[in-house]
């Protein structure tokens, strides 16, 4: 996710640990307007692992979410992780709502992804340099409804996306 102004990506912490988030990596993009250089970065990475700490003790989950220092979209897509089922939150034309993707997926590999990441743009979206970026990696354009959503309610709203009824 983006970090969005404010203390909002404190509540998408909270709000994604709540919803079973394994892990969050806040994104510094073009429109982000919070700037953090390396020692900043890892203050408010301590702060937000904090935040996570915080919210896994009153929803009772069994695993603490990492809550990684922020990085640039280049930095993490340089890591080359394998995310099974990569999706990016997109406001042009050709998008699909993350469920039928799910489904797309069990069809054809006869189960659920093992791995799903959500990429979530911040007030402004992505750039579309960054969306090519991101979408050139192999995330899926995502819409989730003819309304355009707060970077903290997309982001709670992916994650409620529920992947056990997809049938």
């Amino acid at each position: 996710t983006a970090i969005p102004k404010g203390k909002i990506i404190e509540n998408i912490i909270q709000k994604s640990v709540e919803l079973g988030a394994h892990r969050i990596v806040p994104l510094l993009t073009d429109r982000v307007v919070t700037q953090l250089d390396g020692e900043g970065a890892e203050l408010k990475r301590e702060k937000w692992q904090q935040v996570a700490i915080e919210a896994i003790k009153q929803c009772g989950a069994t695993w603490l979410p990492k809550v990684e220092a922020p990085q640039t979209i280049a930095e993490f897509l340089a890591r080359g992780e394998k995310i099974e089922l990569p999706l990016v939150g997109s406001l042009q034309a050709e998008r699909q709502h993350p469920r039928k993707y799910f489904v797309e997926f069990q069809k054809q590999h006869g189960r659920l992804p093992h791995s799903t990441g959500v990429w979530i743009g911040p007030e402004g979206d992505f750039t579309l340099d960054e969306l090519q970026l991101i979408q050139n990696s192999g995330a899926l354009p995502i819409t989730l409804g003819h309304l355009t959503l707060r970077v903290e309610t997309a982001a709670i709203c992916c994650l409620a996306v529920d992947r056990k009824s997809v049938v």
